[in-house]
């Protein structure tokens, strides 16, 4: 650990006591002084062929191509420009490119250099994939449905190995199969493509460090420089510090305010803040000062930009959490209070909005991460290319999660039921206590759950017994034999009723025979409550005391009996 960071402490030290050495690669300077004062006029283009391009002439500037140089196919084109370049041979890979939008003159000056610096390009920041390079002369495909590039018989006359970002536009590399006068076809490096390599250059051309770094610091680990695996590991300790510093600073600076929104944010914010600056920074320094190189090179900014999108998406539902529980703190009230109507409202509002926003940012947040890996764009392309069956396939697997969500979104706008209401679904008698993002939450009486779909839910008929008005009226039904006084029962009645406190006055104490059979009349009282409630606590008060009361009525002859009739012979 001493060595490291003698060596972390030095480091600086030993870079600039080698800034004097001489740089074995092309300069970022040659990319101004190599570009041509004028351009031909023409590409030397002959007759329109549909399998190759007709050109009256290749590169007249350089020297006649040995026939030991195989170009006859894609991957033969590729792998003689990469195994020279490898060998330092520029000048013999230079050959596999179609010089002919440069001027003949500078053409055996300027080759080698630009094959220099695409062979630098190429091995820092693109991954050739061999299999989709065809080993055929006419660059055909031996599967039809291999993408949207080519179908099996069809010839190809341009063919792309890669494709790199250019600040706001992206530079396709292609391959081109040419024909020079009646000599064979062959494939080259696309003359639009050389024409992008200073510009490619230039982007993603070597930095200070990489010109000016110590030999003994250059040796290999891993595929990697020494000195780069050091300075990775230097950076992300340093980018620690910052993550530290700014999660403590946006502390400081939000507690500090007088708003108490500000100062209850800081814990939500400091720390998804602070990490997606820290990976940003990171990520900038790893891009454009030390220039990573290798084949896995784009997967390593690629994963390193999505930790970016990951953590800035967490900062974004982070922020929408913290405003939503403001929301529901300062907007809504008790909701166990069913007379509280306008608080169950807005507090339904909020909770499914939070989870439409929470998915739209998710999807947002997924989306961009895809895009940074084009080969997903295309995924299950060539596997389900007929017919649209991707599509249908995917509508059909989704189909309960957007009905689901569509539900959400019906019962917020159109509120038929609302967090707090007591309802009855399927017998069963509950409080809804919370509408999640596809199912909602209903507690029973007896403390249960019940977890239902949202689109179940709003597809099948339920009551709401708070939908409207909490006051309720609830029956209690009463078995008595017909000589009963029924007006006894009533004054009964209304005084147990008027002298409980759960009784709300709204609705005057109501006695009536409903039914009779032929062994007992059915009365029927009526409890008026605030609430669900109120009104099942008071009609189970209520209850018991008019069954006593009737068992003791009349010595208990107001009970139900049943009545046998002797005959005498």
């Amino acid at each position: 650990m001493r060595t490291f960071c003698y060596l972390l402490f030095f480091l600086p030290g030993i870079l600039w006591s080698q800034s004097g050495a001489p740089d074995t690669l092309p300069t970022r300077d040659t990319v101004v002084q190599s570009v041509p004062t004028s351009l031909p006029d023409t590409l030397a283009l002959g007759e329109y062929a549909e399998a190759y391009f007709q050109l009256e002439r290749l590169n007249t500037g350089l020297p006649d191509r040995p026939t030991t140089i195989n170009l006859r196919t894609p991957q033969a084109a590729m792998e003689h420009f990469i195994l020279s370049a490898r060998e330092g041979d520029f000048a013999s890979a230079a050959f596999a490119l179609n010089l002919n939008l440069m001027p003949a003159r500078v053409q055996p000056q300027e080759a080698a250099v630009l094959a220099e610096k695409l062979s630098y390009v190429l091995d820092q920041r693109v991954s050739l994939s061999w299999d989709a390079l065809p080993d055929r002369a006419d660059g055909q495909v031996n599967v039809a449905s291999a993408g949207k590039q080519a179908v099996a018989g069809q010839p190809r006359r341009l063919i792309s190995f890669g494709q790199l970002s250019q600040g706001d536009r992206d530079i396709q590399l292609n391959l081109q199969r040419v024909r020079v006068g009646e000599q064979a076809p062959i494939w080259v490096i696309a003359a639009p493509t050389v024409e992008n390599i200073e510009a490619l250059y230039a982007e993603f051309g070597p930095t200070w460090l990489d010109r000016n770094v110590p030999d003994w610091a250059d040796q290999i680990v891993l595929g990697i420089s020494l000195w780069k695996v050091v300075a990775v590991l230097f950076l992300g300790f340093l980018c620690y510090l910052l993550f530290l510093l700014i999660r403590t600073i946006t502390k400081r600076l939000l507690n500090r305010s007088e708003s108490e929104w500000l100062t209850d944010l800081s814990t939500h914010i400091a720390t998804p803040t602070a990490l997606a600056l820290s990976i940003f920074v990171f990520y900038l320094c790893m891009n454009n000062l030390l220039s990573i190189a290798g084949g896995w090179s784009p997967y390593l900014y690629a994963l390193l930009l999505v930790v970016v999108v990951g953590t800035v998406t967490w900062l974004v539902m982070s922020v929408i959490d913290y405003v939503m529980e403001r929301l529901t703190e300062t907007q809504v009230e008790d909701v166990s209070d069913e007379e509280n109507m306008e608080s169950r409202r807005t507090l339904t509002t909020i909770s499914v909005a939070r989870r439409v926003i929470t998915f739209v940012v998710i999807v947002v947040g997924i989306g961009v991460i895809t895009s940074q890996f084009p080969s997903l764009q295309n995924l299950g392309v060539s596997l389900l290319a007929s017919a649209g069956l991707a599509t249908i396939l995917l509508g059909i697997a989704a189909q309960p999660t957007l009905g689901n969500i569509m539900a959400g979104l019906q019962i917020a706008i159109t509120k038929p039921a609302r967090i707090g209401d007591s309802v009855i679904f399927e017998g069963e008698y509950g409080t809804i206590e919370e509408i999640r993002f596809t199912y909602l939450v209903i507690k029973t009486w007896d403390a249960r759950r019940l977890i239902i779909p949202l689109k179940y839910f709003i597809t099948h008929p339920f009551q709401n017994w708070s939908m409207n008005d909490p006051h309720m009226l609830k029956p209690i039904v009463l078995h008595a034999d017909f000589k009963t006084d029924v007006d006894r029962v009533r004054e009964k009645f209304s005084e147990l009723l008027k002298g409980h406190d759960l009784y709300d006055g709204e609705s005057e104490p109501s006695v009536q025979v409903v039914d009779s059979d032929t062994t007992a009349m059915e009365i029927r009282c009526l409890v008026s409550a605030r609430d669900s409630s109120s009104a099942w606590e008071l009609h189970c008060d209520l209850r018991e005391g008019m069954i006593r009361f009737l068992a003791g009525l009349s010595d208990g002859t107001a009970l139900p009996r049943e009545r046998e009739q002797k005959v005498v012979e």
